[in-house]
């Protein structure tokens, strides 16, 4: 009960919080009578938004809500970087320029989903006679629009929807095609904060026995896989570069160029590298031939690598004790 409360008034608080920040931009002005409704998911820094893969969930949700209930689709994504510095647009024009986000207090209405999995985005929104929504999410909410259907066909409407909306940039293009083009077998990990190399959204910090044991365990793990696939290329791609030195001083597997960061932390301001380092590990992912998430211990269970088989059609498994 204490949980359930507590969970409610935060929820209240990004609310009323959100809210006083749209009030603060002084853009209240009524849209056109003739206007569409439209759905605009932010990701401009007014609250945490969470890694690549949390924001295209939350992308991937609203902008399928949009095409069922035939709203206009806008993306507001700013912070730390303008997306269409990766990814631009496809076949929708989800642009917005900052002095077109106006709220109207009458005729906007936004809403706070982050983490929010108990809700129905359709009924959500078509049950709101506000013309403009401004939606904070990070959920993929497809198996809830869809209950009937199974994952493959999920996977689909997911891939379907990205290829929609995206298309890689020049810039990017040009970094990916710096990766290795023989496809290979990946490993992937998530520890978040557990090697002590970068703070993350978590805290909990492994000692330096518990770091050495997991290192050697991930190690036995992928060589136990790659057994069986003598003539693969291995390539291990992590949040850790402790882990990723590891590698590549004491094995012959494969790691990629780059310093990993997580999207969310600020810390680097304008520098676009580890954002880069982001999208290019997620697209080399995406053409390769199988991956792995290896989660042993208290590993983090990451949905990167899984998004990034889904968009690539490729073989995906987790790999545990």
């Amino acid at each position: 009960m204490i949980k359930k409360w507590k969970k409610y008034f935060i929820l209240l608080f990004k609310q009323m919080f959100l809210l006083i920040y749209y009030a603060a931009k002084k853009k209240w002005t009524f849209a056109k009578t003739t206007d569409k409704k439209r759905i605009i998911i932010c990701f401009d820094g007014a609250i945490p938004h969470g890694g690549l893969v949390d924001r295209l969930k939350g992308i991937i949700s609203f902008y399928e809500v949009a095409k069922k209930l035939d709203y206009d689709f806008y993306i507001n994504f700013k912070d730390p970087f303008e997306l269409k510095l990766f990814l631009e647009p496809n076949k929708v024009s989800w642009e917005i320029r900052n002095e077109d986000l106006k709220f109207n207090f009458f005729e906007s209405k936004i809403f706070y989903l982050m983490n929010n999995f108990t809700i129905n985005p359709i009924s959500l929104i078509e049950n709101c006679s506000y013309k403009t929504i401004i939606v904070y999410c990070n959920v993929d909410y497809l198996k809830t629009i869809y209950n009937d259907k199974k994952q493959e066909d999920l996977n689909e409407i997911w891939r379907l929807n990205y290829n929609e909306l995206f298309i890689e940039s020049d810039f990017l293009i040009n970094q990916i095609n710096e990766l290795p083009t023989k496809k290979g077998i990946v490993f992937h990990t998530r520890f978040t904060s557990l090697m002590g190399d970068f703070k993350d959204t978590v805290s909990v910090v492994l000692d330096e026995n518990a770091r050495k044991e997991l290192l050697l365990e991930l190690v036995e793990k992928i060589q136990e896989k790659s057994i069986f696939n003598p003539t693969k290329k291995i390539y291990v791609v992590s949040d850790s570069i402790l882990f990723l030195n590891y590698i590549k001083e004491n094995t012959s597997f494969n790691v990629l160029p780059g310093i990993p960061k997580h999207i969310d932390l600020n810390d680097f301001e304008k520098d676009l590298t580890p954002h880069l380092k982001t999208f290019t590990d997620f697209y080399f992912m995406v053409k390769s031939e199988k991956v792995y998430l290896l989660k042993l211990g208290q590993m983090y269970s990451s949905n990167f690598s899984r998004y990034a088989a889904i968009l690539g059609k490729v073989s995906f498994s987790i790999l545990k004790k």
